[in-house]
């Protein structure tokens, strides 16, 4: 289970929506699911995406059910022209806001415009 202590320091936004052969997903870290975007109901852990060996996820996305496909290698094989397998980037890389939450890091302070940046350094050779 994951922990949730981390996300009280973290504000409420909108969640990172990701698209699986033309179905959106919202993506919920604290959760650990996707869930899509029009019909709550239809959601899957992401536990279930495998990991790509050069970074990453990759699944098998049954076009009919608009969800994970669930089957046997036989029926994979019958069914070949409704799946579609689909590679998804690091969680980092879609979310890097809730992946700080999750590895129990801050969220990262506004950074000052370098404009005023320049004016402080500026100003701090000064007299008054």
């Amino acid at each position: 289970m994951i922990s949730t202590e981390n996300w009280k320091y973290f504000p409420a936004r909108k969640l990172v929506e990701i698209d699986l052969a033309g179905t959106k997903f919202y993506l919920d870290l604290r959760l650990w699911e996707c869930r899509d975007v029009n019909d709550f109901s239809n959601k899957f852990s992401i536990d279930d995406l495998y990991d790509h060996p050069c970074g990453g996820f990759i699944c098998c996305f049954d076009l009919k059910a608009k969800n994970l496909f669930q089957g046997t290698k036989e029926e994979f094989e019958l069914r070949k022209h409704e799946l579609k397998i689909v590679r998804l980037p690091s969680i980092k890389k879609i979310d890097p806001v809730g992946y700080r939450a999750l590895q129990g890091m801050h969220p990262r302070k506004e950074r000052t415009p370098l404009i005023e940046k320049k004016r402080l350094r500026k100003s701090k050779g000064k007299r008054l």
